[in-house]
Parts: structure tokens; C-alpha cells; sequence
């Protein structure tokens, strides 16, 4: 397990270098091409070097593909899970995207552009691009778009670096930051500020049940815990990134054994919550790939600190001693992945260890009992939405009752977690962050401008948010990860969450498919897949 670790914090770090090196908002984005190999290249079974079969009409066949939980949305703007994502990369396209091999903002949309200021950018927009409904993209449509984001406040987080905008011309649009920004064309690659036809958002059109953008595949069907449909887009606008998959019928089965089944008898051809007891097996056929790469997902134990039980620093404290991350590992991921100590990722420069906490279960005790708090007193619930969280949640059962703490495990889907632990009526919960820089994470998860957002542990620290937004505003690296380290210290300090561990992003497929762009936060950019059969 030590040697095991080892390996994979040296490929987290592989990661986290470069990210740093990701652009500010005022240094170009590393152009397409640039990027080479890294540790954080996916490894693939078969070889990925194969001609493509024969096409059809410029498509290849369909390809099927399944995953454990369901999107709460599929519209941008209207949702800021990771699943959700996956599905809009597939419809729509921002100014900019995420790279897979390094997590930094590359050009999408925008042909070119340039710094006014600090704080002033100018971006034009490729020629012909058209949106499923038949539009040809412009100017006004990225406006529309960045003023419909403003109208949901799910996403307020992710759109607070856009201060303002200027229609410039028909193909070029300024975008104000208002003031230095680090993190502007990071957020501006998140689907919170995908691009969509202002004449439908004029419309009132409801892209809840119909997401009209312009991306590789069209949006067909949802029928709501079964299966979504998408049909690759013939018109369009990229050619190297044009989809040779003819359709993707996305299936949710909750069961990861089902899933396994379902890829052996070819009843799906891609599987993208691999059931890690299954690993092993699946290697082991010659018919499968098992494609996997060290992952920037967080996974950590969410404490509502609006609850009388966890107001005090002493019983958060306590808690995250309680509790053991290797077995919670092995319980729930077969020791796939690393545990951690920090309350952020640590594969970022920039974070302090300083203030963390061991397993301890005899100093717990002794620290609730120094502070005159009675373990039972503390008792709460805790949720999880899928079956790693649930295997986690029951070993920190286990861990709680040592010292005293009752807790109970209510399952719940995806789609009811979301909107329940935005609130602030549940207790404790399991979940997953996948950032792409430090900042971001911070400013989402832990800042005051966040709760009601994505703050869902309702960390209230003046100190720790108004550290956050100093190194959101600091363009400077260097400068900007030393502030990051004194901020990443009092979160670790005040303890709002518990971290638990980082994992490995693993997917499993027929051996007849390719799939070139897995990233370390778990994309999969499905119009790159082809069958080589």
C-alpha cells in the first residue's frame, strides 16, 4: 500500500504542476497542439494507434454507453455535478474548454483574442458555427448566454468572474473581469457559461427539457432513470474534432455488477463507473480495455456547519480524527486511490499540510471530553447518493460508535441529493469535488459568497473567504499560491470538511473502440471515440 501511494502522489503531483502552470487571465491558453504526453495520459490496454472501421453517411455505428447515477439536469446553467457535465460537453460548446491532458482553458468557440487590460478581453468568434436549431453563432448569442447564466444562481459561483461584457461586433465580444482575475478563462471553459441561440432564450424556450447548443451530438430523448439518447451533429463546425460516433444512448444502472455484465455480454460497449471489485476480471478480457488515469476528484465528508452539533471547531475536529481513511478506502474503492488529511485536493501547489489531523480515535475522545461536549449529543444523520458512499458512510459508522457519536445512513438518488445538501435542513453527507485548480475549489466550496451554492457545509469564516478572494484577484503564480498556502492552512485549522481521498479515473469498454481524451477530472470526450473493428 506504501509503495502504491508513493506512485500515485508522484502522478498527483505530475498533475497539479501542471495545472499551475494552467494560463491566468491575462496569459495566452496553450494552444491545441502544445500539450505533450504527461503522467496524466490515460493508459489504455490495446493499443490506440488502429485505423477506424469503414463509415456510413460520414458516421460510424452507435455507441452505448452506461454509468451509475442521473444527471438532475442536462440544461447548462442549471446544475454543477460532474455527471451533468458529461452530458454537456457533449451538446454545447463554451468560448473556451478544458484540455484532457493537462485541465488547463483552451480556445473552443473563439478564433482569437486578445488582452485590452488587466481586466478587459477581447474574443472573436470562428465563422459558420451553427447551433442545433440552425442559427450560425455570433456575438449576441455569447451575451444572451452570459446573461441567462446570471438569472440561476446555482451557478453564481462559477460566472462571478465575468464583472460585464460589450458587444463589440457581430463576431466579437469584451469581457470585463472587473478586476484581476486568475481564474476567468477556467470558469469561462465550465458549462455554467456554455453558449446557447439567444433567439430561443428570447423565446423563454425551456432548455431543461430540450438543450439546443452547438456541440458534436444532439440532444434526442430522456426517459428519467432509464436512459438519455444523443445523435452525432452533421453540421458540425469543428473538423478535427468531428464525431465518427453515430449516436450515444446513455443507460443509468445504479448496480456496479450489472454494469460489469452488461459490458461482458456486450449489452453496452462503455462503462463509466467501473465497479472496482471487478477490476481485476475485466483486465483479465481480452475483449475489454480497462483505461485508467490518477484523478483530481476529491471526495470528503460534508458536515453542515449550520447544525447546532457541528458548530463548534472542537467536535469537527474530533470527528475528522475519528475517522479512518485507509479503511474507508478499501471499504469502498478496493484501496484504488490515496487517503488524505487536507480539507482541499493535494495535488495542487500551493496547499499547507499545517493543521491536519491523523487517525486518533483516543485523542477524539479526550479532545470532546477536554471541551465538556457529550459524544452522544452529536448524533446525526449522514447521506449518501451512490454504493462507494455507502460502504464509506458504514465505516464511518463504525468509527463514530468507537467514540461515542450514533449516526444513521439514508440513502438517496443523485437528483434529490443535490437540491437537499444545497439546503440547510440536512446534517452530514459523502460527496465528490472535481476541480481544475486550487483557487476554484476554494471559492466554490469554502467562501461566504458560496453558500446557498456550492458551499453546501455552509463554512462561514471571514478570514478563510477573504484569503480566497485575495489569491482570486492575484494574477501572479507565485504570489497567488503563497496566499493559497496560508488560506489552505486555516481551512485545514477550521475544518469545515473532512477530506477522505483522492481516486483513480477508471473506465472499462469493448476492445474494439477507442477512446484517445479520458482527463484526470473524469471527461470523456465521446466525438473523439471511434470503432476500429
Amino acid at each position: 500500500m506504501k509503495k502504491f501511494t508513493t506512485l500515485f502522489l508522484t502522478a498527483f503531483v505530475s498533475i497539479g504542476l501542471l495545472v499551475a502552470c494552467a494560463p491566468a487571465a491575462v496569459q495566452t491558453p496553450t494552444p491545441e497542439a502544445a500539450p505533450q504526453p504527461t503522467a496524466t495520459t490515460p493508459t489504455q490496454a490495446t493499443p490506440a494507434a488502429a485505423e477506424p472501421a469503414q463509415v456510413e453517411d460520414g458516421f460510424q455505428r452507435g455507441l452505448t454507453v452506461v454509468g451509475a447515477a442521473e444527471t438532475s439536469a442536462i440544461a447548462p446553467a442549471r446544475q454543477t455535478a460532474l455527471i451533468g457535465h458529461f452530458k454537456n460537453v457533449m451538446t454545447h460548446n463554451g468560448l473556451f474548454r478544458v484540455y484532457h491532458g493537462d485541465l488547463s482553458p483552451i480556445p473552443d468557440v473563439v478564433s482569437e483574442w486578445h488582452a485590452i487590460s488587466d481586466t478587459l478581453f477581447e474574443f472573436t468568434i470562428r465563422e459558420g458555427i451553427q447551433f442545433h436549431n440552425g442559427d450560425i453563432m455570433t456575438a449576441y448569442d455569447v451575451a444572451a448566454s452570459l446573461e441567462y447564466v446570471r438569472t440561476h444562481p446555482e451557478q453564481r459561483a462559477l460566472h462571478a468572474s465575468v464583472a460585464g461584457w460589450e458587444v463589440v461586433d457581430e463576431m466579437t465580444i469584451r469581457i470585463d473581469s472587473g478586476e484581476p482575475n486568475a481564474v476567468l478563462f477556467n470558469d469561462l471553459a465550465h458549462q455554467a457559461n456554455f453558449l446557447m441561440p439567444r433567439s430561443l432564450i428570447d423565446s423563454g424556450h425551456d432548455f431543461m427539457t430540450n438543450p439546443v447548443g452547438s456541440g458534436p451530438f444532439v440532444f434526442e430523448e430522456w426517459r428519467h432513470g432509464d436512459f438519455l439518447h444523443f445523435n452525432a451533429f452533421e453540421n458540425y463546425f469543428d473538423e478535427d474534432r468531428f464525431p465518427r460516433i453515430g449516436y450515444v444512448h446513455w443507460r443509468i444502472v445504479p448496480e456496479g455488477s450489472s454494469r460489469t455484465i452488461a459490458l461482458e455480454t456486450g449489452e453496452v460497449d462503455y462503462v463509466i463507473d467501473v465497479a472496482f471489485p471487478d477490476i481485476p476480471r475485466l483486465e483479465a478480457n481480452p475483449d475489454i480495455t480497462v483505461q485508467q488515469t490518477p484523478g483530481a476528484t476529491f471526495s470528503y465528508f460534508l458536515l453542515n456547519n449550520a447544525r447546532p452539533q457541528f458548530e463548534s471547531v472542537y467536535v469537527r475536529r474530533a470527528i475528522d480524527m475519528a475517522l479512518d481513511r485507509e479503511a474507508m478506502l478499501i471499504a469502498s474503492l478496493d484501496g484504488f486511490g490515496v487517503p488524505v488529511y487536507t480539507t482541499v485536493p493535494p495535488i495542487f501547489p500551493g496547499v499547507s499540510h499545517e493543521g491536519t489531523r491523523s487517525f486518533d480515535p483516543d485523542g477524539a475522545a479526550a479532545l470532546l471530553a477536554e471541551h465538556g461536549v457529550d459524544p452522544a449529543s452529536i448524533g446525526f444523520e449522514m447521506l449518501a447518493f451512490d454504493e462507494t458512499q455507502r460502504r464509506r458512510a458504514e465505516v464511518a459508522q463504525a468509527n463514530l460508535a468507537d467514540i461515542g457519536i450514533p449516526t444513521t445512513i439514508t440513502m438517496v438518488d443523485f437528483a434529490t441529493w443535490l437540491p437537499l445538501t444545497t439546503g440547510d435542513e440536512f446534517e452530514a453527507s459523502f460527496a465528490n469535488n472535481t476541480p481544475n485548480t486550487l483557487v476554484v475549489f476554494m471559492r466554490n466550496l469554502m467562501t461566504i459568497e458560496s453558500i446557498d451554492v456550492q458551499n453546501r457545509a455552509r463554512i462561514n469564516n471571514p478570514e478563510l473567504s477573504g484569503l480566497i478572494n485575495q489569491a482570486l484577484t492575484t494574477v501572479d503564480t507565485y504570489a497567488r499560491n503563497a496566499i493559497l498556502y496560508e488560506a489552505t492552512r486555516v481551512a485545514n485549522e477550521y475544518s469545515g470538511f473532512i477530506g477522505t481521498n483522492m481516486n483513480i479515473v477508471f473506465r472499462a469498454f469493448n476492445s474494439n473502440l477507442r477512446a484517445p481524451e479520458l482527463a484526470a477530472n473524469g471527461f470523456m470526450y465521446m466525438n473523439m471515440m471511434y470503432w476500429v473493428d
